[in-house]
């Protein structure tokens, strides 16, 4: 007698884990994109605030925001 559930669940929540991991990173991607270009537009150090984006996300989006 075997339960199906109850042996796929670790892998269930590895890939639950792996896939918010992925779509963070691409929206970080996106985020530090479009932070960079709008920098670049603006004479602002651009690589700076990708980079300040890319690890904080949305608060890096903010702080470029409230210092430009």
């Amino acid at each position: 007698m075997t339960t199906t559930g109850a042996d796929d669940r670790p892998d269930r929540y590895a890939r639950r884990i792996a896939r918010f991991a992925a779509v963070t990173l691409v929206v970080h991607a996106l985020l530090a994109a479009l932070v960079y270009r709008d920098a670049a537009d603006r004479d602002v150090s651009g690589p700076r605030w990708a980079v300040i984006t890319l690890f904080s996300g949305l608060l890096g989006v903010v702080g470029y925001r409230r210092r430009r």
